[in-house]
């Protein structure tokens, strides 16, 4: 095997910052967090018996928990979907298609959808259960999970999608505003309501043709409450998908496949899903054989792996295979107006050289996006300054953005928080009082070893598709 290094760009943007903004590795030997868990539910066969299948996958960026609510990067988003059902999915062509439903009536105007859902659906087995025997999967359990949406300790982003519910936003400003739970008088979300333990309907406040593709993505995911902790965020997930969740173990997610579910079942023992590794690591470990695949490449390998048009280098042919997937992924920055920066930012536009933004075409393409630069306030400093991210994509796009500020004459670097204030200039997350600028759409490639082949993201970057998976060997 060719010996590689990978060399990361320096975070130059960040040095004044203060913080090392490099993931922490919890554990970097690989061999040591995949070791099978002694204490799952589940019937996972012994890793020594012959007929025993493990898939090991990296996700370049950490993945926090197992909760949909706080998932903010498609690595989040694929392991959720693969846990997790929603009220529908989506086909081949971007249509909406029954998952947990298994029809709906939708009126002439888009305002009202009523759902029957699946009666012979159950929660996966799980330590959250008393007993530990998951338990059937009803209507209440959809009317509760957009109540969370809700509630004042979860990020807004998830219930700004779902804000044109009936009654949503006056149940949303109540949790938010009103902290002491006796003095509210709101007992539920006006537009969704239980019928039955088989039906719940939705009232819009307005047309919403697209209200059903809405409800297909991992944030729409249905899970059972006895899976919330009273406080943090859900890390033993209790779903109704393809997998189902063993232990978390260091840097690494145990999953193994659903021998209940009524779709397409993988034939792999136990998946295992590896990420809070730095990307340089996260190579290593897989370039080592402790990890079979890298399912969104960083920006930095592929750079180094593949050439222009994103083909695999000829050193590394015979040793690994690179796919490029249907779906992409978009990441992008956001201005706050409250800065009052309107002028920097109208100046900085004039220097801005997008092309300059990403080394080569095998990474996308950025857009710079019109912004409404109509403030009174402008202020006179040439500092810009982004709110905290890790995940790598965002982190090389500020990386390659810094030179250009800098050759601009302005000053770039991070805020220690993730949260927005008025000496923010730029934001990663589309927070209120924010225009996009800027977007990079970015192709998500697979890198595979000789062992895994097949593996897929379809249509959307969060669909993780095991349909065509081989691997070599297994019987």
């Amino acid at each position: 095997m060719n010996k590689f290094v990978l060399f990361l760009l320096p975070l130059i943007v960040f040095a004044s910052c203060g913080k090392d903004l490099e993931t922490v590795t919890v554990k970097s030997d690989a061999k040591d967090l995949l070791q099978a868990p002694s204490d799952s539910l589940f019937n996972v066969p012994d890793s020594d018996s012959d007929d025993f299948i493990q898939v090991r996958l990296g996700e370049i960026a950490t993945i926090e928990s197992l909760d949909p609510l706080y998932a903010s990067s498609n690595s989040e988003f694929r392991t959720i979907n693969l846990l997790y059902e929603g009220l529908t999915s989506l086909n081949g062509l971007g249509s909406p298609t029954p998952r947990l439903a298994k029809s709906w009536d939708v009126n002439s105007d888009s305002t009202r959808f009523i759902f029957n859902l699946r009666t012979n659906i159950y929660f996966h087995d799980s330590s959250v259960f008393e007993g530990g025997n998951g338990r059937r999967f009803k209507a209440s359990d959809v009317s509760y999970i957009f109540k969370r949406m809700t509630d004042n300790n979860v990020p807004d982003f998830t219930a700004d999608h779902f804000k044109d519910i009936r009654g949503f936003s006056a149940y949303h400003n109540e949790q938010t505003y009103i902290k002491d739970p006796a003095k509210r008088v709101l007992t539920s979300i006006g537009g969704i309501v239980v019928r039955n333990d088989s039906t719940v309907i939705f009232h819009m406040n307005k047309p919403a043709p697209d209200f059903l593709k809405r409800l297909a993505h991992p944030m729409a995911s249905v899970y059972a409450k006895e899976s919330v902790p009273t406080t943090g965020l859900i890390q033993k997930a209790a779903g109704t998908g393809r997998f189902a969740f063993i232990k978390k173990e260091g840097n690494a997610y145990l999953l193994t496949t659903n021998k209940d579910y009524r779709g397409f079942i993988p034939a792999i023992s136990r998946l295992d899903i590896i990420s809070g590794l730095s990307e340089k690591d996260l190579y290593q470990q897989f370039a080592q054989g402790n990890i079979d695949a890298l399912v969104e490449l960083g920006a930095s390998t592929l750079l180094t792996v593949a050439d222009s048009s994103g083909n695999l280098n000829q050193s590394f042919i015979n040793q690994f295979n690179l796919s490029k997937a249907e779906a992409t992924s978009s990441y992008n920055l956001y201005y706050n107006t409250s800065s009052g920066q309107d002028n920097q930012l109208s100046e900085f536009f004039t220097a801005l050289k997008p092309e300059a933004l990403l080394q080569n075409k095998a990474l996308g393409s950025v857009k710079i996006d019109s912004v409404n630069l109509t403030s009174n306030q402008n202020t006179a400093t040439r500092q810009f300054v982004v709110t905290q991210t890790e995940h790598p994509f965002e982190l090389f796009l500020l990386n390659n953005m810094a030179p250009q500020a800098t050759g601009a004459n302005f000053s770039f670097s991070m805020n220690a928080s993730y949260a927005i204030s008025d000496n923010v200039t730029f934001t990663t997350r589309p927070y209120p009082g924010t225009q996009k600028f800027l977007s990079w759409e970015s192709p998500i490639y697979i890198l595979s070893n000789n062992r895994v082949s097949g593996l897929k993201v379809d249509d959307e970057p969060w669909n993780l598709s095991f349909t065509s998976l081989k691997i070599s060997g297994a019987n």
